[in-house]
């Protein structure tokens, strides 16, 4: 039996393995990262904190400029006792705002993740400047936040 012949093989499934793991950790990482990297080139702004159990609801800007659409984030964390079906889409009402306009795309949430609304959010061009109080809702979970209109 010639034994160089059997290390040059063993030497090479070695090195296959390697590779086919190295190869699947990249395209995991690419996979994970890149669609985050694109929402960003494209204008869409992150949460810097994602949602969780004990902050169902993180969302990024809280500014708006009157009577243009403003691109807004919203992760929502799912903890209630049913998924969130995709008819289901965030609603924010304002104290002194006549309507606040979010236009999003709805999403299936399973109980127990997070999944991110990109979202228009518009407010009236007669709206003043100022500080707002406001209400952030999807599906039974409430959130409350100030709201810059400029």
């Amino acid at each position: 039996m010639n034994k160089k012949g059997m290390a040059l093989s063993i030497n090479t499934i070695i090195i296959l393995i390697i590779a086919i793991v190295t190869l699947g950790i990249i395209l995991g990482f690419i996979t994970g990262f890149f669609p985050k990297i694109f929402d960003i080139l494209k204008g869409w702004p992150q949460p810097q904190f994602p949602a969780t159990p004990d902050n169902p609801i993180s969302f990024i800007p809280m500014t708006v400029q009157r009577g243009q659409e403003t691109r807004m984030t919203i992760d929502f964390y799912n903890n209630e006792q049913a998924i969130v079906p995709d008819t289901v889409k965030p609603v924010i009402n304002c104290e002194g705002i006549t309507s606040v306009n979010v236009r999003a795309s709805g999403l299936n949430i399973p109980v127990g993740s997070s999944k991110e609304y990109r979202a228009l959010v518009s407010v009236p061009t007669d709206t003043a400047a100022n500080d707002y109080p406001c209400t952030i809702k999807i599906s039974n979970t409430e959130d409350t936040f100030f709201m810059k209109v400029k």
